[in-house]
């Protein structure tokens, strides 16, 4: 008995896959993609604690990287903290909303300013600028925890500098909690 199943007539073999006929990705895709593992979802309070101990390397990492971070955080796609650096603990809590906030946002701005044509996908980095400080968040998806948010904010640093040590970090990240290593 074969699992192979023939390839339906109204398939686009020339579309990459998980996009529709405009581009846009498709809700199954999506979630596929940003849907935590049941069993982590059944236990968050264990996991979450265990996943914030694992991933504080990282943003150590990012610490030794730039030298005027002021702040750094793991956050899911939907407002949770996982694990901060350089924030008070009150702050935590509200910020890991506004990024998840900022990024869906940016996401939404993103797909309705694109040209035509343009292939949707998973927003990959939102900036912020004020002043001498920077932030950048960068998104990591296919964990085995969903979607996270990595959160960078330092003073006197490139736009490039950020840019290059978070998506190092947002690497190693996905090669942590990658849902198919």
């Amino acid at each position: 008995m074969s699992n192979l199943q023939a390839v339906p007539d109204d398939v686009d073999p020339t579309r990459p896959p998980g996009l529709d006929e405009h581009g846009d990705v498709l809700q199954s895709q999506a979630a596929a993609v940003n849907e935590m593992d049941p069993d982590i979802a059944d236990y968050w309070d264990l996991w979450s604690a265990q996943i914030g101990q694992a991933v504080l390397p990282q943003l150590e990492e990012l610490s030794s990287q730039l030298n005027g971070l002021t702040s750094a955080m793991v956050c899911t796609s939907d407002g949770f903290n996982l694990c901060s650096i350089g924030l008070d603990e009150h702050q935590v809590a509200r910020l890991s909303a506004l990024a998840s906030s900022l990024y869906s946002v940016s996401g939404a701005a993103s797909h309705v300013a694109q040209a035509p044509g343009a292939q949707n996908g998973i927003l990959d980095v939102v900036s912020l600028h004020q002043g001498a400080s920077q932030t950048v968040i960068v998104s990591v998806s296919g964990l085995i925890v969903g979607n996270l948010l990595l959160w960078v904010t330092a003073e006197d640093e490139t736009l490039g500098v950020m840019l290059v040590a978070a998506k190092a970090s947002a690497r190693e990240l996905h090669a942590l909690l990658a849902a198919d290593p």
